[in-house]
């Protein structure tokens, strides 16, 4: 576990991290799986918990918005070319509800709803798929996608940087908790967000 620890801590800065932060995201925009904000937010930390300023800080904020911006232009390109979005796993029941419940939101304020997105569960692929499903132009769509992306690793990074001045001493333990902490603030703004939504549905239809 320590030769563990002592491994991923001489990754943290060094031009690999970046690029490995890069890809893991790029690839995320289809593998839904992959722990995305876990790891911006973990790699977050350990880099403010090691004191070097905020250059590998911001670098973290542009290898993260870079690889969430390719990922998500991949995606659109693939979706509109080949059909992805009716291949049954990006077909299922769940991801289908939630691609026809903001199918008009997005057409009418795509960068709104791409920034909503990147805080609820599959609301990044879901919004890909809604893009592509509509006749929003390319240039649009990189333009909101773009502004949804920096303002995700800004907030991961954000998290990051209030607690990682405490992960020098205890760095997992205090990444973990950044972590879970992340997950929960981003569950929060969604919940927040369907609140007023419903409300503002409610008093539209009353």
């Amino acid at each position: 576990m320590d030769a563990a620890q002592h491994a991923v801590l001489q990754l943290v800065g060094t031009p690999w991290a970046f690029l490995v932060i890069a890809a893991v995201l790029t690839v995320g925009s289809v593998a839904v799986f992959l722990p995305s904000q876990a790891m911006v937010v973990a790699f977050g930390t350990l880099l403010v918990g090691g004191g070097d300023g905020l250059f590998p800080v911001v670098l973290l904020v542009l290898a993260a918005t870079a690889g969430m911006l390719l990922g998500d232009t991949v995606l659109l390109r693939l979706a509109r070319s080949v059909d992805i979005g009716s291949w049954s796993w990006f077909d299922r029941p769940k991801i289908r509800k939630a691609r026809e419940s903001i199918d008009a939101r997005y057409r009418s304020t795509p960068g709104r709803i791409a920034v909503l997105g990147r805080f609820i569960p599959m609301g990044r692929l879901t919004t890909n798929l809604v893009a592509a499903d509509s006749d929003l132009p390319l240039q649009r769509f990189l333009v909101s996608t773009l502004v949804a992306d920096l303002v995700w690793a800004v907030y991961c990074v954000g998290i990051a940087a209030a607690t990682g001045h405490w992960s020098r001493d205890y760095p997992f333990l205090v990444t973990v908790i950044a972590v879970v902490a992340s997950i929960l603030l981003g569950l929060g703004i969604s919940a927040v967000e369907k609140a007023v939504r419903n409300r503002t549905e409610a008093r539209t239809a009353a």
